[in-house]
Parts: C-alpha cells; sequence; structure tokens
C-alpha cells in the first residue's frame, strides 16, 4: 500500500501542496478522444484521484465527473476542496470499479496515480467499463527537476534521488514504473490488444529512454506540467 492510502496520511497537507496540472492538458485529452466521430462527452472518471486536483479540471470538458480512490481520507479532502462542484467522489480499488456498469464511461484519467495499480488488472477493468469508443489517458510527472539548460545535473540529481545506495530504497513500491514513464502500461496495453496506443514522453525526462522495443513519442514540449 502506498503511503498516500494510509488512513493517517495529511490529505490536507497534500492538497494545499501538490502542483496543478497544465489547463492545456485537459484539451489535449479532448482533442485526442474526439477524433472519434461516436466519442462522447457525458462521463469522465479520474482514478487515483486523491484530493480531486484533476478531476476538478475535467469539469470543464464532460457533463459529469468522477473521482475515485482507494483512500478515504483523501477523498474527504476531495469533497472539502471540491464543495461547489458537481463531481461525485467514490471510495473503490481501480482494479474493481463495482459501482459502474459496462460500457458507461467515455474518458478514463489517471494522474501520477497509475503506478500504485496492478496493471493487468487496471487494464481489464478499464476496458470492462469504457464505452466502445472510449479514451483511457494515463498521465503523470517523476517530481524531479528538469535543468532543461544543464543535463549533468539531472543526471546528479535522479542519481541521488532514486539511486541504490541513495534514496531510492525508500520510495514506496511502484514508483519505477513512474520514473520509467509508464512503459509497462504501453507493453501491456499493446499486449492486450488495445487500439491507438501512444505512449508520449518529453525528451530526457524519462530515466532509461529511448526504448527500443515500444519506441515512445518524443514530445517538442512538455503538456503535463510545466517545467518552467
Amino acid at each position: 500500500m502506498a503511503t498516500y492510502s494510509l488512513p493517517t496520511y495529511d490529505s490536507s497537507n497534500y492538497q494545499n501542496n501538490r502542483p496543478q496540472y497544465k489547463d492545456a492538458l485537459v484539451d489535449t485529452i479532448l482533442e485526442y478522444h474526439l477524433k472519434n466521430p461516436e466519442a462522447t462527452t457525458d462521463l469522465a472518471m479520474d482514478v487515483a484521484t486523491g484530493t480531486g486536483i484533476f478531476a476538478r479540471q475535467l469539469q470543464r470538458g464532460f457533463k459529469r465527473v468522477v473521482g475515485v480512490d482507494i483512500s478515504e481520507t483523501m477523498l474527504q479532502s476531495a469533497r472539502k476542496a471540491s464543495a461547489q462542484s458537481s463531481i461525485d467522489f467514490v471510495q473503490s480499488p481501480a482494479e474493481s470499479l463495482l459501482f459502474l456498469e459496462d460500457s458507461s464511461v467515455d474518458v478514463i484519467t489517471v494522474a501520477t496515480g497509475a503506478h500504485w495499480f496492478n496493471i493487468e488488472g487496471f487494464i481489464a477493468e478499464a476496458k470492462r467499463v469504457l464505452k466502445p469508443a472510449g479514451t483511457l489517458a494515463i498521465l503523470g510527472y517523476t517530481g524531479f527537476a528538469h535543468f532543461v539548460d544543464y543535463p549533468q545535473c539531472d543526471k546528479m540529481l535522479k542519481e541521488f534521488g532514486l539511486g541504490d545506495s541513495k534514496l531510492g530504497p525508500y520510495w514506496d513500491q511502484g514508483r519505477d514504473v513512474l520514473v520509467e514513464g509508464y512503459r509497462d502500461y504501453h507493453r501491456a496495453l499493446t499486449r492486450s490488444k488495445w487500439v491507438d496506443v501512444i505512449r508520449r514522453i518529453y525528451p530526457n525526462t524519462i530515466q532509461g529512454e529511448p526504448s527500443t522495443e515500444l519506441p515512445p513519442v518524443v514530445g517538442e514540449s512538455p503538456i503535463v506540467m510545466d517545467y518552467s
């Protein structure tokens, strides 16, 4: 279990200090989703929503938004921060969304949270609840600063923060999935015959790239977070 999901975790501090995602990120997801002429925008679900940060950003693009998290502590802060919204928050594991019917969700998002899931279990459940023209958008940032003009600083920071002899062993299990830019999801979705699987990364921010097995799309600018 990740530290974030513990009942004793300070979710109010998380809400107050967690950075916001780029406003244009919702537009990027919608642009991709609506390329399918059968796509609709009735329901978006943000899984591992935490305190509802990205769920609130999704509101402007969808008629209804549901935020899901395994932690009731996180959801208490989410409801408080979203008191002026119409978002529904539901406590549920990502791999067992029993409150949803088959083929009922237009877009599923996971904003810097998919590394805590059982990958195969979540993919199977996402496939069950998504509409035939639905979209799964998994996104994230590693939390490490990116020194655009000083790549040697990137290397030093990552070695200190992730190295086996430094801080690496102190991270919750699953962190490596995020640091590798969700490469394992790319492989799993491809194996499961999902259609139009795209993995996009920002240059020099993902450990272990380039991948020769399933090469990512390298973007010219960040779409999840501003690195300025």
